[in-house]
């Protein structure tokens, strides 16, 4: 699965994006304290780690069909410094055999994606509120897409970073998505009202529609964990 550029567009870090799936039987509430507490502690024992963020799903905004592209309760958005740093940890005994064997007491589903990140992903209490749409590209390229979506931000004052999956992997004893996402677009809003006028049948669904083939704009609530 190939990610695509922008030239006018900054590559800002090394990331990983993990979409994850709840384990059957555990609340939404139990999964949750889970994951902010005992595996993200192991998590944080890994080096290299600049940026490290919990993004719960709180609500679907809009589907391109009627059941969701993704099973998703969650996604990982974890940072490194470079790529040499993202390597060591993954081979690490946490990496590599603690974090695997953690993720059995909280998940049903598991799976990477390495991005490619463009756009600006700073902070801004602006705009706290954070949706983000995992997608399949339809026929057009992950350029035109991604220049359609910036252009689209850009008229509606919107902030915008396009993360283009460029490997996946999956975890041996836990589901995954059969068809991992080409890319996220994530976007802020100043309010949770806002986000919501933006994906009821506005010019961002239809662009969406249009240009992938599968998309759900997920509305997240956002834990900065590092």
């Amino acid at each position: 699965m190939s990610g695509g550029s922008s030239e006018a567009l900054e590559i800002l870090m090394t990331k990983r994006m993990t979409l994850l799936s709840r384990k059957e039987g555990l609340s939404t509430a139990d999964f949750r304290n889970y994951w902010a507490g005992p595996h993200a502690a192991l998590a944080l024992g890994m080096e290299g780690i600049s940026k490290y963020t919990h993004n719960r799903v709180d609500k679907i905004l809009w589907n391109s069909h009627e059941e969701p592209a993704f099973s998703i309760d969650g996604i990982v958005e974890l940072c490194f410094r470079d790529e040499d740093a993202m390597r060591e940890a993954q081979a690490s005994s946490i990496g590599r055999r603690h974090i695997p064997a953690d993720e059995l007491n909280f998940l049903k589903g598991w799976t990477l994606c390495i991005v490619n990140t463009e756009g600006d992903e700073t902070r801004d209490h602006r705009c706290p509120v954070k949706v983000i749409v995992p997608f399949l590209l339809g026929s057009s390229s992950s350029q035109e897409f991604g220049h359609a979506l910036s252009d689209h931000a850009r008229e509606a004052g919107l902030r915008l970073s396009m993360n283009w999956t460029v490997s996946t992997a999956r975890r041996e004893r836990l589901w995954s998505e059969p068809s991992p996402p080409d890319g996220f677009a994530v976007i802020w809003f100043d309010g949770v009202a806002a986000a919501h006028d933006a994906f009821d049948e506005g010019a961002i669904c239809s662009l969406l529609a249009f240009s992938s083939s599968r998309a759900t704009a997920y509305l997240v609530d956002e834990l900065l964990v590092r």
